[in-house]
């Protein structure tokens, strides 16, 4: 796993855990961001966080927060280093072992990497604010996976 790498991950991940708010494979074609890793008693522990490619939805989420003042640290737009925009959906973060990592989302043979160190700090740190809220039983919408229960089959 190479670190803010982008990854596809095994459909029988999905077929486990069977949580009907888990941002679904997309028939091995969404591509996830690694953003934190934790170890639980030996495994490797993954958190991935979903992408979306609907990026004026979102943009009226986080003026809508905004104009209400409210934190906006579940979305985060970012150019990819293929020059497109996506939406890192932080609100929808999930863990997942090695074990279920299918392989790298890659372009031309090549492995999708964040180079922008400053994107990837901003997502980290909006993701250990998420999952710091998700340890204390605060979901950031309705419709988020029961990432603890993940956490736990895991």
């Amino acid at each position: 796993m190479q670190t803010s790498g982008f990854y596809i991950l095994k459909d029988s991940f999905f077929e486990l855990m069977a949580d009907p708010y888990l941002k679904n494979n997309k028939d091995g074609n969404r591509p996830f961001y690694y953003c934190v890793k934790g170890e639980k008693e030996g495994k490797n522990i993954y958190w991935m966080i979903p992408l979306s490619s609907r990026i004026e939805k979102y943009q009226r989420i986080i003026a809508q927060k905004i104009a209400n003042r409210r934190p906006c640290d579940g979305l985060h737009i970012a150019k990819l280093p293929n020059g497109k925009e996506s939406v890192f959906l932080i609100q929808d973060i999930f863990p997942v072992s090695d074990s279920y990592i299918e392989r790298a989302y890659t372009l031309g043979g090549n492995p999708l990497v964040m180079p922008y160190e400053d994107e990837i700090n901003e997502i980290e740190r909006k993701a250990r604010k998420v999952l710091a809220l998700i340890k204390r039983g605060i979901a950031l919408t309705p419709t988020a996976p029961n990432v603890l229960l993940i956490y736990d089959k895991l």
